[in-house]
Order: structure tokens, then sequence, then C-alpha cells
């Protein structure tokens, strides 16, 4: 989006400890701290990038938004802050991946092992710290961090857990076991999906965005922990919450609306044509549902540029400061 960028730079000009650079690479080696400006999604994407990283991240959003550690608008206030010291730093837990001897980057919201083909179920066998727990067959299984506990395992029947809880969240998806309910386990366990078996290829997906095939098992356990920069007395950990149990008290929706919510939770800013594609849902009914979550507040409406044009765009309503 060259207008923030050129908003961005402008900002960041009048502070010389500071740099701007349009794409990130592996190399930071010399900075204190390392920001990443831009949607949810993008931000996710450029964490991943910085997977080795072990110092300070600044996080800055549109809204107040999961992983904002501050709002755009308040990023020139933010950078004198940083200067003077004064900001806190948040632990985020995060997952390392082992597949077949191979590391992934940290989930920093989850990992969810499904089959690569939809309406497809899998088996497996769970194992944490060695401990045989149960086989199941289910539509697939997510292990969460305590910060992806407001997204996709929340969706999938999982509870709500404080971002600084020191805890992973094993969660069955549609198990054809009743007794197979989500489970928190310690972080320090190491999670094994053992017998992975589908009649479509099984595939781990990282934070909605990193996908690779699997063969019949999985290992997940705690990586290091993700370093955010916290500024302020206003938690986003809690903005979260209250963002979570506002969605949550809207229950007269109809299930389309219901359904395009969670995708722009958890995708961020989509077009009407990327809601289309995602959800598989005639335009009309896409169309209908956008209508209804804006009057009730509940999203928003806005143009942004991408490439060299403009776009609308609807994305959660940010939650009142």
């Amino acid at each position: 989006m060259p207008s923030v960028i050129d908003e961005v730079k402008k900002i960041i000009g009048n502070y010389s400890s500071f740099t701007v650079v349009t794409e990130v690479g592996s190399d930071v080696d010399g900075y204190d701290v390392v920001g990443v400006i831009g949607t949810d999604r993008f931000i996710l994407m450029n964490l991943h990038r910085l997977n080795s990283w072990e110092g300070p991240v600044l996080t800055v959003g549109f809204g107040l938004s999961f992983l904002n550690s501050v709002d755009i608008t308040n990023l020139d206030k933010a950078l004198t802050t940083i200067v003077d010291g004064n900001y806190d730093i948040e632990e985020i837990l995060r997952l390392s991946v082992n597949i077949k001897g191979k590391k992934l980057p940290y989930a920093i919201n989850e990992v969810a092992i499904f089959p690569s083909r939809s309406a497809m179920t899998l088996e497996y066998s769970l194992y944490v710290n060695n401990e045989y727990l149960w086989h199941d067959v289910a539509d697939g299984l997510i292990i969460s961090t305590p910060t992806g506990s407001t997204a996709y395992a929340m969706s999938a029947g999982g509870p709500l857990i404080h971002s600084r809880a020191q805890v992973i969240e094993i969660v069955p998806v549609n198990s054809t076991n009743l007794a197979r309910v989500p489970v928190i386990v310690p972080s320090d366990s190491v999670i094994m999906i053992r017998d992975l078996i589908s009649r479509s290829r099984v595939e781990a997906i990282i934070d909605g965005s990193i996908r690779t095939y699997v063969g019949s098992e999985v290992r997940i356990m705690s990586g290091k922990p993700l370093k955010l920069i916290r500024i302020g007395e206003i938690s986003s950990a809690i903005g979260r919450y209250e963002k979570k149990i506002s969605l949550l008290a809207n229950m007269d929706l109809p299930p389309s609306a219901k359904f395009i919510l969670k995708i722009l939770e958890y995708e961020g800013q989509l077009t009407q044509k990327e809601i289309v594609e995602k959800t598989m849902l005639p335009s009309r009914t896409v169309r209908n549902a956008l209508s209804i979550l804006i009057r009730k507040g509940l999203i928003q409406r806005q143009v942004i540029i991408r490439g060299n044009k403009e776009v609308i765009v609807y994305s959660l309503k940010s939650a009142e400061r």
C-alpha cells in the first residue's frame, strides 16, 4: 500500500535511530528492535520470515487487532516511547513443528492437521510426553497456543485461554467419539500425532498459511517465544477477549453471516470476491450477510490500495478504546 508506506516513511524519518525497509529478510542482525506494519495476515507472514529473530518486535496494525502492539495512528507516539525505553515485553508462546526431521517456521496461533481434501476424515493416535491419550477418527486436529485460542481453535469448540498462560491446547475437530474433548497440557509437553491415516494426503497448516504434507507422524512442542512490545495500559489480549465476547453475544445472526465473520476474523481484510471464494457461498448470500454485519457494527468497509488500484475490503470492526 504505497500511501501507507509513504506515511510510515514520513513518520520514521523524524527518528534517526529507525530505518524503513519494504521487504523483511532473514538478516536483521545489528538491530535492537524490528517492526512489522500491516494487516494480521501480513504481520503473521513476516513473523514467520523472522523465525530466527530473538529480539523485541513491534507490530503495527489497523485498529485493535490480535497481534498488534499499537494502531498505526499511534505509531509516532509509540516510536517516542520506544526511544525512551518506556515499554514492556510480552513473551508469546510459539509452537515448534517437526515433520520427518524437518523443522518448520514457528506457529504463533496454531498447527492444524487435516486431510488435503475436504469432507474426508483422518485417523490418528495422540501421545503427550510419550503417554498414550487416545485413538480417534475426526475431521482434523488443532494444536493451539493461548494466542490462537481466540481463532480457529475456538471455532472448533476449544476454550478461551489467557494469552500469558503457559499451556498448549489440543482440540479435536468433529470427532466421531463424543469423549474426545479439548485438552489443555503444560507448555513443556511434547505432543506426538502418530499413525495418521486418511483417504487423502494429510497436511499440517501453520497459522492458516504455511502448508506441508505429512507422513504418519507430527511432533509439536514449545519453541522460542515471540517477544512482542506492549505499550500503554491497554493490553491487546484484553482487547482481543472483549472483541471475542462481543462477537459471541450476537447469536441472532444467520449462519452465513457467522461464517463470514469467522473468515474475516481469521483472514483479516478480504474483498467480496475473496469472501465468496473462501466461503463458497453464492454472491447474493455474501452481499446480504455483509450488509447485516455492517448494520450491526461488527465489520467495516474500507477502500485500500492494492498494487496500483483501489479495492474495497471488509474487516472486523476495531473494539472501542
